[in-house]
């Protein structure tokens, strides 16, 4: 359970920090194209448990070889093993998953209010010449999945023509790119994620990116940057009287930053579109990054270390007569080691295994017999990780690979912090 959180936490941290430096590196910064690509981090985000416990993995062998004494793992025979145990979760762990559920719970259970009150808010909305309004909205608001709608406060019409086409054009383009849809799966994705400040910081990010982006389409549609920015403030003003946006308890609306947008909006102007071709190369190139994050496995590079306290035989009957060289490891990850032994603190042992390995260099996972087997779940662990064993495999003198039957002893090390 703790590598999991780990695991989680480490790749999290790869994504975020990957994407932000590939956007900086080729100076994205249309808020829009910006806002695609955030929305796709945060969708590997919400998988990642998911890919993390059952998804494909990808070996990047970029650490430097293991040395001899590290390099030795378990091996057991196929037909001694009996069927795996579930595993009680220890003291630790159970307050770990405590401390993640309550937090995960709470999150989820305001998003849920919230979702409900939003619902309300939709259905009891009074329909007054073209135009949806309710008393508990203090500015406009874009709310709704797949069929948004905006919701004006009630005074809407007390507005200048020029305020009322700026922020209906605005709340337009919220509801065009269903940015509710993607805020309440980034407020999803905070709760998944509570525990990592990164869930927290692109929630806020896209909340940003969505209202800029929203700012750009209404001054590219002409309207004056400098009367648009004065609507923002008195907007912002009906907001600080009424004490929040919307009169609903557990909603979570964007709509902050206004001295950053302001600052945008009045000296920097809206930023040109990204090209097609462009966007194309950067959703390319921030794919493929993110897929090396999410499904990369970080481990050592290969070693060439021939297996010790073993025999080796030819098994080409051709070739009985002559003597084999020895196959060795070429990679060969290291075992776990078993809870059971952990719970018994035992601190080390070993086990005596024969495999056959192949041609190719691969263990035959069927005829895996184990010879001395200490216990304590070690003859299973070996087993698991022995499969995954490749070797260079035995020659004859002609340098012909031939198949071997060997003897290995494995061994298994545990400090305990």
């Amino acid at each position: 359970m703790e590598r999991l959180f780990l695991e989680c936490t480490v790749r999290v941290f790869l994504l975020i920090s990957a994407t932000a430096i590939l956007l900086h590196i080729m100076r994205v910064k249309d808020a829009a194209a910006k806002h695609r690509v955030w929305t796709g981090v945060m969708v590997l985000m919400l998988l990642l448990p998911v890919w993390a416990t059952w998804g494909p993995k990808v070996s990047l062998r970029v650490l430097p070889p293991l040395p001899r004494a590290m390099s030795h793992g378990p091996i057991v025979t196929e037909g001694s093993l009996q069927a795996p145990v579930a595993q009680k979760l220890s003291s630790g762990e159970l307050l770990l998953v405590s401390v993640y559920l309550v937090g995960f719970c709470v999150l989820v259970l305001r998003l849920a209010v919230g979702t409900i009150h939003t619902r309300r808010l939709i259905r009891y909305a009074v329909l007054q010449d073209g135009v949806r309004t309710s008393p508990l909205c203090a500015s406009p608001v874009t709310v709704g999945f797949f069929c948004p709608m905006v919701i004006f406060p009630e005074n809407w019409r007390e507005w200048e023509q020029s305020k009322l086409n700026s922020i209906s054009a605005h709340e337009e383009e919220h509801a065009r790119r269903r940015d509710s849809l993607l805020q309440w799966f980034a407020l999803l994705n905070r709760a998944v994620f509570w525990f990592h400040p990164a869930a927290w910081w692109l929630e806020r990010t896209l909340s940003g990116l969505a209202e800029e982006a929203c700012d750009n389409a209404v001054l590219a549609r002409g309207n004056n940057a400098r009367e648009y920015a004065a609507c923002l403030v008195e907007l912002a003003r009906s907001v600080s009287r009424s004490g929040a946006r919307l009169n609903i308890v557990g909603m979570a609306v964007p709509g902050g930053l206004l001295r950053e947008r302001l600052r945008k909006i009045i000296e920097i102007g809206p930023r040109p579109r990204i090209s097609g071709s462009w966007m194309g190369c950067v959703a390319v190139v921030c794919a493929i990054t993110c897929a090396i994050a999410v499904a990369g496995t970080v481990e050592h590079a290969e070693t060439k270390i021939p297996l010790t306290n073993q025999t080796a035989r030819s098994e080409n009957p051709k070739a009985v007569a002559e003597q084999p060289s020895r196959p060795s490891c070429r990679y060969c990850p290291n075992p776990e080691f078993p809870d059971e032994a952990k719970k018994a603190k035992i601190s080390s042992a070993s086990a005596l295994v024969e495999i056959t390995v192949s041609e190719k260099g691969n263990v035959d996972a069927k005829n895996i017999r184990v010879i001395e087997d200490p216990g304590h779940g070690f003859a299973q662990e070996a087993v698991a990780v022995v499969k995954k064993w490749k070797f260079n495999p035995a020659t004859l003198k002609d340098g012909k690979p031939t198949k071997t039957r060997t003897t290995v002893e494995v061994q298994f090390t545990w400090h305990s912090d």
